[in-house]
């Protein structure tokens, strides 16, 4: 269960890493959220050879990202306008996304216990798309984070 806060949470800041790490101060927690993917992925080449009948690959650089879907509240979407020291919590996510606004993002996987792992980035927030529908009377939205360089993984 992603969205009671023990198990796997997602903490978003403009200011710095520092900020999103379990032990850090001025980030956001996203809340609400029903899923989340940290996707690693490298890139591929495919190229044939006159002499098999099978194509070959090799890796190129990784496409970081990480995508969730979230219910929707207003504070995290639009922000609170007031707080000076992280955009995100003062313009939230939309504001941040439409800015194009670096952010910095920490992904804790089995809660902040001692031991437990998070990993760490920086990038860009896109994809988002709130919806409801008859059957959903609540938004719920799918956002992305564009990883902007290399994922680390650190524990608490």
């Amino acid at each position: 269960n992603v969205t009671n806060g023990t198990n796997a949470t997602l903490t978003l800041s403009n200011v710095g890493l520092a900020n999103v790490i379990p032990a850090g101060t001025n980030g956001i927690s996203v809340p609400f959220m029903q899923d989340i993917t940290v996707n690693a992925t490298p890139g591929t080449v495919r190229y044939s050879t006159l002499d098999s009948t099978s194509s070959s690959a090799f890796t190129t650089v990784n496409e970081n990202s990480i995508s969730l879907n979230i219910l929707v509240d207003s504070a995290i979407m639009f922000g609170d306008g007031a707080n000076t020291i992280n955009s995100v919590v003062a313009n939230g996510l939309f504001g941040v996304s439409k800015a194009k606004e670096e952010i910095f993002f920490a992904v804790t996987l089995e809660g902040t216990e001692s031991g437990a792992n998070y990993i760490t980035g920086k990038g860009f927030l896109g994809g988002l798309a709130p919806s409801a529908s008859i059957d959903q009377a609540i938004f719920i939205s799918p956002l992305e984070i564009i990883v902007n360089g290399e994922l680390t993984n650190s524990t608490v």
